[in-house]
C-alpha cells in the first residue's frame, strides 16, 4: 500500500520538517529499489516429501483421510512449505523471508483464509519445538530421493529417531521453518511436530525449478490474526474431540 503526503499551501513547513519528509522518501524509494532486486521468476531447489503420521488418529480425525505430501521451495531470500488436501479445502503454507529471519503462517481451512506473521527467529506457528534437541552425525548414508544423504540420531530427552540431510545442494537457512535449524543443509528425512500431530517426512523427488516469485506474496484475501489465534485454531483442527 502506497502512503501520499499532501502539505497545504496554507501550511508553513519548517525546514526540520522538510528534512524529514526527504529523509522518508529516501527510505520509502530504497525499500522500493530492494523489492525490485526480486525478479518475477525464480530458481528453485524443489523437494516433495511424503507425509507419514504417527499416530492413527488426531483427536477425531483418522490420519489416513490427511494430506499425504509437502512441498518446499528452497531460494535465495525464502523458503516455502505447502501441504494441501480435502479437495483443496485445506492448505497450511509457511513462507520464510530470509532476509528478515522471519516466517509467515498461511491457512486456509473450508474458505476461511488467514495468516499470522512470526517474530525474529520464531518458529511458525503451530510447530512444537522440543524442550531439549541434542544431534549427533553418525557420518552414515543413504540415497533419498536421488539425494546423498547423511544420518543424524536425535535425542529429544523423550524420544530418539533418525533424520537424514544432504550436501547435494546449498541453501541458505534451510531448516528455518523447522525445530532443526541448527543444520546448516536441507534435510531429505526428518520427523515434525504440528500441534499435537506427529509426522515423518521422507524426501520422494528433487528437481530444480523455474517459479513465480509472486508464491512468496501473501494473497489479498487473507487476513491477519494474532499466533495466538493461529494456533487455537490449527488445535481445533486437528485435536479436537
Amino acid at each position: 500500500m502506497l502512503y501520499f503526503w499532501e502539505i497545504p499551501n496554507h501550511v508553513n513547513v519548517s525546514l526540520k520538517t522538510m528534512t524529514g519528509l526527504l529523509f522518508l522518501s529516501a527510505l520509502w524509494f530504497s525499500s522500493c529499489r530492494r523489492s525490485a532486486d526480486i525478479p518475477d521468476t525464480i530458481e528453485a531447489h524443489y523437494l516433495k516429501y511424503r507425509v507419514s503420521y504417527l499416530e492413527d488418529r488426531a483427536g477425531a480425525i483418522p490420519t489416513g483421510i490427511l494430506p499425504d505430501h509437502m512441498d518446499t521451495y528452497y531460494t535465495r531470500h525464502f523458503v516455502l512449505t505447502r501441504i494441501e488436501g480435502f479437495l483443496n479445502q485445506f492448505s497450511l503454507t509457511q513462507i520464510a523471508d530470509l532476509r528478515e529471519r522471519k516466517v509467515t503462517t498461511l491457512l486456509n481451512y473450508f474458505g476461511n483464509k488467514i495468516y499470522c506473521a512470526g517474530e525474529d527467529g520464531e518458529l511458525p506457528a503451530g510447530i512444537v519445538e522440543p524442550a531439549r534437541l541434542d544431534c549427533r552425525y553418525t557420518g552414515d548414508t543413504l540415497t533419498i530421493a536421488g539425494l546423498r544423504s547423511e544420518r543424524i540420531e536425535i535425542d529429544t530427552g523423550e524420544e530418539k529417531f533418525d533424520i537424514y540431510f544432504t550436501r547435494d545442494f546449498s541453501a541458505r537457512k534451510p531448516n528455518i521453518t523447522t525445530p532443526y535449524r541448527c543444520i546448516d543443509h536441507a534435510l531429505s528425512d526428518f520427523r515434525i511436530q504440528l500441534s499435537l500431530l506427529k509426522m515423518h517426512l521422507t524426501c520422494l523427488e528433487y528437481m530444480t525449478k523455474t517459479i513465480e516469485s509472486e508464491i512468496f506474496a501473501i494473497p489479498e484475501d487473507y487476513s491477519p490474526v494474532t499466533r495466538q489465534a493461529m494456533e487455537e485454531i490449527i488445535n481445533s483442527l486437528f485435536t479436537k474431540e
